[in-house]
């Protein structure tokens, strides 16, 4: 294969078509614009859910979510996506700015730490759907 000097990719990554981030940094963008998109829908539904509940008290608004597949459906999405965007926004930063060991264990926090909120929100909201 002829050498291309004013290019820095290595042969294999020619050979590949993966650049220096091994073909990450794309799907990490449309991801992010994606749930982005996703967020700005569910963020005016999550709101009036918010403004709707204002005033009630508990016993209501456990009626209502237990009822309704709306209200529940609506802060499961909202959580859930919000939080994905977050561990991938948050991905994207540590594989920018972090190098070594500090690289792979942040990776890993990041991950455990989305994991946890992730199922803390879901089974607080199925718990109040449910009626548990």
């Amino acid at each position: 294969m002829a050498s291309n000097n004013s290019s820095l990719r290595t042969d294999m990554s020619r050979v590949r078509y993966l650049g220096a981030n091994r073909g990450t940094g794309t799907k990490h963008a449309l991801t992010l614009r994606l749930t982005a998109a996703a967020l700005m829908v569910l963020t005016i539904l999550f709101a009036f859910l918010v403004v709707s509940l204002v005033g009630r008290d508990y016993v209501s608004v456990r009626m209502l979510f237990a009822h309704r597949i709306g209200p529940g459906t609506i802060a499961l999405l909202f959580t859930l996506v919000g939080i994905y965007h977050m561990k991938t926004g948050m991905e994207t930063i540590i594989e920018d700015y972090a190098h070594g060991r500090w690289k792979t264990g942040l990776l890993v926090a990041n991950m455990m730490f989305s994991g946890l909120i992730a199922t803390a929100t879901a089974l607080a909201i199925v718990k109040l759907v449910v009626g548990a």
